[in-house]
């Protein structure tokens, strides 16, 4: 519990997906490499080490693995066990080595492989704890330990030998842990970039759903709710206020009517909801129906062109949630960098749809431009949050549906942005 107010839920939520049976069947190789280790040095080698001692502490680690193999059928707390099971084979490794030699064996460049586990799977605070674990084991091992009897005689190292030992683990204890730490930290920010997007992607498709069924119940109800009303007036002209069921069949007709009142907000709801997959429009009403649902008005006039001559010679368009999250990281972007206006421009084939997004900014720079598209690639990262992932994000997106994105700067200045899109896409079914 005292683990779990530490690291707090951000941590739990964070774990990456690892297979714990894996994880599991390396401990189980890392106990078997100790204790081959161990009897090949005590009897092939004739090492005079405390052997039973040093089973003892294989042993510990064989009932921690037992112990985690248990625990790991219940996903709540994994932070907790994870990390917790990371300090024991820290400790563990050190109580051996504390046996064998201290720094001078040379198995103690180990102690860094929990830290780097921990920097790739857990938080930042998990990660200091294990260092600072793997720094206190250091600096007890360099100062206690039972030496090695290097053949006949005790080797007696210089201690500033000793010291470099010491120093050496502990830097790269901390660089390496700090350093996998930032690599898995932006891997993990970028998991959770394309997470949020495709949770943004999921909950347009609820909301269309939830429409279409709202029309689909209203239509299907419909009808049986009219024969219910006929019948029920029918009845009521049919018989008089003393009737003994005269007061049902005024409840019936009023509950008909209650039914009528409620299809007929499903209706409304569905009006109010975004438009669904299967409705068609054409591609630059589709476009300005996403500028006046999601941009409010600001300085950037937005103009939305096409070269039909007609609206019947626009090729018409579903409401493909992939396709509105692209369009709109992209016009987001335009936004923050556009002076007073941004182009849209709309052409078309008879296989494909070209979409031309121009702004009259300062363009891409040539080194954004190099990398356009590849995440952290931004001249903002850093700047109020900004980490240059949306046209990373909606380049994803565009070509998870066959499409195609490229980058580039207009002949009359400003950045341009060209999405190319299949017109098979958007079909229905």
């Amino acid at each position: 519990m005292m683990l779990r107010r530490f690291f707090g839920s951000a941590d739990r939520r964070a774990i990456n997906p690892i297979d714990p049976s894996v994880v599991l069947t390396i401990r189980w190789l890392a106990i078997s490499g100790q204790l081959l280790a161990l009897t090949f040095t005590y009897f092939v080698l004739g090492f005079d080490l405390p052997l039973i001692p040093a089973l003892i502490i294989i042993g510990l680690s064989v009932l921690m693995n037992l112990w985690q193999n248990r625990q790991a059928k219940d996903d709540t707390g994994l932070v907790e066990q994870n990390l917790l099971a990371l300090i024991f084979d820290i400790l563990q490794l050190a109580a051996l080595l504390f046996l064998t030699g201290g720094l001078l064996n040379p198995f103690s460049v180990l102690l860094l492989a929990p830290v780097v586990v921990s920097a790739t799977m857990l938080r930042r605070r998990a990660t200091l704890v294990l260092i600072l674990t793997v720094a206190a084991s250091v600096s007890v091992l360099a100062l206690y330990n039972y030496p090695l009897p290097w053949g006949q005689d005790t080797v007696n190292l210089p201690g500033l030998y000793v010291a470099g030992l010491w120093l050496s683990l502990m830097l790269s204890t901390i660089f390496i842990g700090g350093y996998v730490w930032w690599v898995a930290s932006a891997a993990r920010s970028l998991s959770e970039a394309l997470s949020e997007a495709q949770l943004a992607v999921a909950e347009e498709q609820q909301a269309v759903a939830l429409g279409s069924l709202a029309t689909a119940a209203a239509h299907k109800l419909g009808s049986p709710l009219n024969t219910i009303t006929v019948i029920s007036h029918e009845l009521s002209r049919e018989i008089t206020e003393d009737d003994p069921i005269y007061e049902d069949i005024q409840l019936l007709r009023v509950e008909a009517e209650r039914c009528r009142v409620i299809l007929g907000s499903l209706e409304d709801y569905k009006l109010q909801s975004k438009p669904d997959f299967e409705t068609e429009l054409p591609i630059n009403v589709l476009i300005e129906d996403l500028l006046q649902e999601r941009f409010d008005a600001g300085p950037a006039e937005v103009i939305v062109t096409h070269d039909a001559a007609s609206m019947d010679e626009v090729p018409v368009a579903t409401r493909r949630a992939e396709f509105i999250q692209a369009i709109e990281d992209i016009l987001q972007n335009a936004h923050q960098f556009a002076r007073t206006k941004i182009i849209i421009h709309i052409e078309w084939s008879l296989e494909d749809i070209h979409i031309r997004i121009n702004d009259d900014g300062d363009g891409f720079k040539p080194s954004i431009l190099s990398r356009a598209g590849q995440p952290w690639n931004s001249s903002r990262v850093g700047q109020s949050g900004h980490r240059g992932l949306g046209i990373f994000i909606a380049r994803t997106l565009i070509q998870s549906i066959g499409g195609s994105v490229a980058f580039g700067n207009g002949k009359n200045g400003g950045g341009e942005v060209k999405v190319s899109l299949p017109r098979s896409c958007f079909e229905v079914g």
